[in-house]
């Protein structure tokens, strides 16, 4: 039986909606599947993990025709492919991605994994901020919807693993200029977006959530109130999760109603999810 590991970055949980859902289509076709958040493994049990591995996807959100930082790091500190290992790479977007997928799949082919698919899948917005005004995300059905549309796509996805076809997206001229014009604005961006993130006193009930979940432990307190580093990966997970609305990028953004937050996948959605295996 085939088996399978899935890795994942996911900052506000549609990385991690679509990578659970693929596990369970996986294993529905008789293949063995198992998904880890990155933040929730260390570089000692990955060498393990893959050992028995016939085949590696990795699931992040698209960042400007890019991974994750975090994500890059991690496949930079991957171990070598063995025994003919294949590879899947997948990127979850609000808009135009590019030649994303397969961008990032050429570093896992440099490792020696034999990449055999590579997609892209809409899902909700999470990035609507005073200096970056994409559409605003919805926390209804809508979400739904386009969950909805993913899951044949994801099937289809699900197959092409099992048996071993092959599944390239991303790889086209128009792609890969859209990818590089991308690439090179992204650096500037997040740290144009790290460098307005503030605290309202105000709304601010010293809940500790934000420390909590950040993924590069980014967030300090500081004389009763809360501090940003200079590590901020731009995943917009303190500024979506914070219960009170009190985490601002931009102090325009403290108009929830015109800067509404992106709650997550699903109307339960717990981000505490997202930093464990």
């Amino acid at each position: 039986m085939k088996k399978v590991v899935i890795y994942y970055f996911s900052g506000t949980g549609n990385t991690w909606w679509l990578a659970e859902e693929l596990k369970k289509l996986l294993i529905i076709k008789n293949t063995t599947a198992v998904a880890y958040s990155i933040e929730g493994v260390t570089a000692e049990q990955v060498p393990q993990q893959l050992k028995n591995a016939d085949h590696i996807v990795i699931g992040f959100p698209v960042y400007g025709s890019t991974a994750p930082k975090l994500m890059q790091e991690f496949i930079k500190e991957l171990p070598m492919a063995s025994n003919h290992q294949t590879a899947t790479v997948f990127g979850t977007q609000a808009l135009a991605s590019g030649d994303t997928a397969y961008f990032i799949g050429r570093r896992l082919a440099e490792k020696g994994y034999k990449l055999m698919q590579t997609l892209h899948f809409r899902m909700m917005n999470n990035l609507h901020l005073p200096m970056f005004r994409f559409y605003p995300p919805k926390n209804d059905h809508r979400t739904i919807a386009l969950h909805r549309k993913c899951l044949p796509k994801l099937d289809k996805l699900a197959t092409a693993i099992s048996k071993d076809q092959r599944q390239i997206r991303g790889k086209y001229t128009l792609g890969i200029i859209l990818g590089k014009l991308q690439r090179s604005h992204m650096d500037a961006m997040i740290e144009k977006v790290s460098k307005h993130f503030d605290v309202s006193t105000e709304a601010c009930v010293h809940c500790n959530k934000c420390i909590r979940i950040c993924p590069t432990q980014n967030i300090m307190a500081v004389n009763g109130t809360y501090a940003f580093g200079a590590n901020c990966n731009a995943c917009l997970r303190c500024y979506s999760q914070c219960p009170q609305n009190a985490i601002l990028i931009g102090a325009a953004s403290a108009d929830a109603e015109k800067y509404p937050r992106y709650r997550g996948p699903q109307e339960d959605f717990n981000p505490f999810k997202l930093i464990k295996p």
